[in-house]
């Protein structure tokens, strides 16, 4: 019986697709740079927040304001910077979470990222946002080149 264990693993590694295996290194990155941004976020420094982008990454945030959606955007690392001293203006405990539903390698450094994020899970009330992210593999790190959240009413 102990013979088939490591003879199915075996089958499992040689027929995975590569573009299965693509997807499962996409997803590991993803959720390891998530998992970093989301401590950095949890520090409430805003100049550690920008440095995750690129010099001319872009950050548009949609909200529902007086009965209207419109998209805020923030262009450039200092825009971005400023986006989140704003954001941190009132500093609270919390231990915010990124969730990844899916993660896409599109070239061998640009990394495509869509999930949810907790801002505070120490709160049952805390806003799920969702997000689109894509991330730019420079100097050996993954940098935000476009960052998309939606901060919309629950119905």
């Amino acid at each position: 019986m102990k013979r088939w264990i490591p003879l199915a693993a075996l089958t499992v590694a040689l027929f995975a697709t590569p573009s299965t295996r693509a997807d499962d290194d996409a997803k590991a990155i993803a959720e390891k740079v998530t998992t970093k941004g989301a401590a950095t976020f949890d520090t409430l420094d805003a100049k550690a927040m920008a440095a995750q982008y690129l010099d001319d990454a872009q950050l548009t945030v949609i909200v529902h304001e007086n009965g209207e959606t419109k998209a805020q955007i923030h262009k450039g690392r200092s825009e971005v910077e400023k986006y989140y001293d704003a954001l941190f203006e009132k500093p609270q405990t919390i231990k915010s979470r990124n969730t990844v539903d899916r993660a896409k390698l599109l070239g061998a450094d640009v990394l495509s990222i869509d999930g949810t994020f907790d801002v505070n899970t120490l709160d049952p009330n805390s806003f799920k946002v969702p997000f689109h992210q894509v991330r730019v593999k420079k100097d050996g790190e993954w940098r935000v080149l476009l960052m998309e959240i939606s901060i919309l009413p629950t119905n």
